[in-house]
């Protein structure tokens, strides 16, 4: 059942091949990605006899989005073209589209095609650096991120199609609202997102200390990291699936709050934030990122239950977290 509701199916398929390449489709290999499970976007490796490799990323309908949790969104192929646009002095390390369709000439949903990025995911090579390798890819890393978050936008939120705040807590009411209203869609307990609700509104004061919405990719993670070596040293390439990046506290990106709940190697966090954030952590963004902890995994859960999967484990998880933010707050 894992990712049937975002798939193309042939006929779909074969229309968006002919609109985009005429005659030059045929012979091509179309293999479906099971990366992430399809849960996004359905993602195809195009292959032509001649060694050509892009992919081709088709959305979900709008009826599939509607369907979904309250972040899931019809129009993230958009946002990522704004995202890339917004940060082009990082061209070189963002997708390459080579042909795009957000008018639905020959489908009802929008799709993409782009340049395979070069190198191999960080999740597949990065247990298997020396240390020294491994330190270093991560000091890219952190470098990378910090340049993306120097972008800075005049709103919080995503730069196109969605909601968008003078206020940073005013974009985190809107998402745990909507987390609430996920959890009375998909029949679970909504207690954890109401609690989690109600640390937001307490802690506004705290949250709207970040006053400069600056450009995240929000979904930053091993499997969207792109590293290959050149010249005899390891490097970082490039990052993929930017269709939830918005204009946000930097601290909450997910590669930043992973390294809490590992997600993120937590032995890398000192490597990555020696180029991310030189200096010293401020009690401040130590208390904004446990918030946030929460709010990565609170995301999750309506994911999980749209795919018909358990969610007591990653309750349990986004439980402790709340109870961690709440132990802080009674210190």
């Amino acid at each position: 059942m894992k990712g049937t509701q975002v798939r193309i199916d042939r006929r779909e398929l074969d229309a968006i091949l002919r609109h985009a390449f005429g005659e030059r489709r045929h012979g091509v290999r179309a293999t479906r990605l099971e990366v992430g499970s399809g849960q996004i976007n359905d993602t195809r490796l195009l292959e032509w006899p001649d060694g050509a490799r892009r992919f081709l990323r088709v959305a979900p309908s709008d009826a599939t989005a509607d369907a979904g949790p309250s972040w899931f969104t019809a129009h993230g192929l958009r946002r990522e073209a704004a995202v890339v646009a917004a940060a082009r002095d990082l061209a070189d390390f963002l997708p390459a589209t080579t042909t795009h369709d957000f008018d639905r000439t020959v489908i009802d949903r929008d799709w993409v095609i782009q340049e395979a990025m070069p190198g191999v995911p960080l999740s597949e090579a990065d247990r298997q650096f020396d240390p020294d390798v491994r330190e270093d890819v991560w000091e890219q890393i952190g470098a990378f991120t910090r340049r993306l978050h120097d972008v800075r936008g005049p709103r919080f939120g995503p730069p196109t199609c969605g909601p968008r705040f003078d206020r940073w807590s005013e974009l985190l009411d809107w998402d745990v609202c909507g987390l609430i209203a996920d959890a009375e869609k998909f029949r679970y307990d909504p207690t954890p997102f109401q609690r989690l609700a109600e640390v937001v509104s307490s802690h506004r004061a705290l949250l709207d200390d970040v006053r400069t919405p600056a450009l995240i990719h929000s979904d930053l993670c091993r499997p969207h990291i792109f590293v290959e070596p050149v010249d005899g040293r390891w490097r970082l390439v490039g990052t993929i699936d930017l269709e939830f990046g918005r204009f946000a506290d930097p601290l909450s990106e997910h590669l930043i709050t992973g390294f809490e709940w590992d997600n993120t190697p937590r032995e890398m966090r000192p490597a990555f934030m020696r180029t991310y954030l030189p200096g010293e952590e401020t009690e401040g963004d130590r208390r904004r990122i446990t918030i946030y902890v929460a709010l990565s995994l609170a995301w999750f859960v309506p994911l999980l239950a749209m795919q018909h999967e358990p969610v007591d484990d990653l309750m349990k998880n986004l439980e402790r977290a709340v109870r961690e933010i709440e132990r802080l707050d009674a210190e």
